[in-house]
């Protein structure tokens, strides 16, 4: 079965909105990663909050970066031991509390970053290209859904639908 008969049924085309949207999500890391190579950026794609957040911020902790940028702990944890293995970012003992560890970034790290920010600057206007392409700003979209999903979840509107009031007494 093809990708397109697999969406081929309105039912599944809806239900597997996530599945689309982590496609895209794939798609566009898979082929920036191209670009990255292109310019030097020896990190992968999925690292990219964690060094940018890094190099605006400064010295944090996992659980700091992981609050700031919302992604799960594990995450930024695997992150984190990636860019280490590249000398992106070093750790060390927080001054005031020997106790914390927070992370740094390197002289590679800093020139890492930068090339980051050139790319942001490009990317940024790539995106808007493609938001013209496909009449609406994809992350205007997004971030639509997510305070949407913030607001009520999926599983209220799962209740509220099929449910009614089950999962609420």
């Amino acid at each position: 079965m093809s990708q397109r008969e697999f969406y081929d049924n309105p039912v599944v085309q809806k239900a597997y909105t996530a599945k689309k949207l982590l496609d895209l999500a794939f798609l566009i890391q898979g082929q920036v990663t191209e670009v990255y190579a292109h310019k030097g950026m020896i990190f992968p794609v999925s690292c990219s909050s964690t060094l940018l957040f890094l190099s605006k911020r400064g010295p944090a902790s996992v659980t700091e970066i992981a609050r700031a940028l919302q992604h799960p702990h594990q995450t930024v944890a695997q992150h984190i031991a990636t860019l280490g293995k590249l000398n992106i970012i070093d750790k060390r003992a927080d001054e005031t509390d020997r106790r914390r560890i927070e992370y740094v970034l390197t002289n590679v790290g800093m020139t890492q970053a930068e090339l980051l920010d050139a790319y942001n600057i490009e990317a940024a206007e790539v995106f808007e290209r493609l938001n013209r392409d496909i009449g609406t700003d994809l992350g205007d979209v997004l971030d639509v859904g997510i305070a949407a999903l913030k607001h009520r979840t999926m599983v209220d509107r799962f209740w509220d639908l099929f449910e009614l009031g089950s999962a609420k007494s």
